[in-house]
């Protein structure tokens, strides 16, 4: 047991033991030998208070360091991922000011810096973890092109033909087989996020926790909702957007009546072919799928399941259900309320890594440091056989 964790322990003992004396003389006095216990326990209890507060603030810069990381052994003048993390996010104190450095200058402050690859990697890795649709599409790094060409079925290929032999004429080519192409081009994904120097001082956390978990929220909203509701002007086209370019209008399934039923469902699950309803997910909102759970089978049995397993998604007709806040709520008529599909045919490029920047001077007038996270990315839909979207019955 840590120093931190007795004295916390003893903060408890002693509260529990002064409240114990109030309420055993609730109706009557202090004699001289309670009221000289309970002033040594309240001494006492001053003193445990102050000395928590002391180990608290110790702990608060714990981790940060005003050194430059020494160079690794095997390596001179080459750090690793912590150290160099550690000396990026360096806590000071001046004129009784807490101050961030970035960077491994001996200078402390600076206008700006890029936060270190590792810092850098953590946040990706924590954005595929906590962006379940982005987690499911296709990821393409893209270097020295303006833009990425995406080749499309405009329509499906007529079915080979089995033939005793091959004609002694040329073989004709497939008419009905089009391809079509559209461009994936770098728009700028920014999102800049302000921690006030007093937070930093005060909080048991390190600076680059409070910073990562932030950014990996607000980047993780961007990327669901863009491949959601991306309108593909200015942003990814999304799933739930009519478009030629992503997924058309001949791909919605209509309702049968103003309200969802079991038929609907099985008719959005069955326009997909086995191949591609064989990795299809469900993505709808909660309002959605409050109505959807309500839904049985003429077996009596709800299409809604729930997991079987602990980490597994509940399902829809033996389909994985994505529930997500960015999908539509609204179920009046003519709105989409569901998409079914297998996201490994939604292209999500990117031309280059994130990038986050620290600004330390820019808002230390309101007492506060900002961070700036920068990537260039764009998504598309690329096969429109692979999904399915439900539409409420027009009126």
């Amino acid at each position: 047991m840590n120093e931190l964790q007795k004295l916390l322990e003893r903060k408890a003992t002693l509260i529990n033991e002064m409240r114990a004396m109030n309420e055993s003389a609730k109706d009557r006095a202090f004699s001289d030998e309670e009221k000289k216990s309970y002033s040594e326990k309240e001494a006492e209890l001053r003193s445990v208070v102050a000395k928590i507060e002391a180990e608290e603030r110790k702990s608060t810069l714990d981790g940060f360091t005003n050194e430059p990381p020494a160079p690794a052994a095997d390596n001179p003048g080459k750090t690793d991922g912590t150290e160099e993390k550690k000396a990026f996010f360096k806590m000071e104190k001046r004129s009784g000011d807490v101050f961030l450095s970035v960077g491994t200058s001996d200078t402390p402050g600076g206008a700006a810096a890029l936060a270190p690859e590792e810092f850098l990697h953590e946040i990706l890795k924590e954005v595929e973890k906590e962006a379940i649709l982005y987690s499911r599409v296709r990821k393409l790094p893209v270097s020295g092109a303006g833009s990425l060409g995406v080749p499309y079925e405009k329509t499906d290929a007529t079915a080979a033909e089995w033939t005793n032999e091959i004609p002694a004429t040329e073989i004709g080519y497939d008419k009905a087989w089009e391809f079509g192409k559209r461009s994936l081009s770098p728009i700028d994904l920014v999102k800049q996020i302000l921690i006030t120097k007093k937070i930093l001082a005060a909080s048991a956390f390190p600076i680059d926790t409070l910073a990562k978990d932030k950014i990996v929220e607000k980047l993780t909203s961007a990327f669901e909702n863009g491949i959601i509701n991306g309108s593909g002007t200015n942003q990814p086209l999304g799933v739930f957007t009519a478009s030629t370019d992503g997924i058309p209008a001949s791909r919605d399934v209509e309702t049968g009546a103003s309200a969802i039923s079991a038929d609907d469902l099985i008719n959005m699950k069955m326009s997909l072919r086995p191949e591609y309803r064989s990795k299809a997910v469900w993505v709808m909102s909660t309002e959605v799928l409050k109505d959807v759970m309500k839904l049985k089978a003429t077996d009596g049995r709800y299409l809604w399941q729930p997991a079987i397993a602990l980490g597994e998604p509940a399902t829809i007709l033996g389909l994985p259900v994505i529930e997500s806040e960015y999908a539509p709520t609204a179920k009046t008529a003519g709105s989409y309320v569901a998409v079914l599909g297998d996201f490994s045919h939604y292209w999500f490029a990117y031309w280059k890594g994130l990038d986050v920047t620290v600004l330390n001077e820019k808002y230390a007038g309101t007492n506060q440091i900002g961070f700036l996270g920068h990537t260039l990315a764009d998504g598309q839909p690329t096969l429109p056989a692979a999904f399915a979207r439900l539409k409420i019955k027009s009126a």
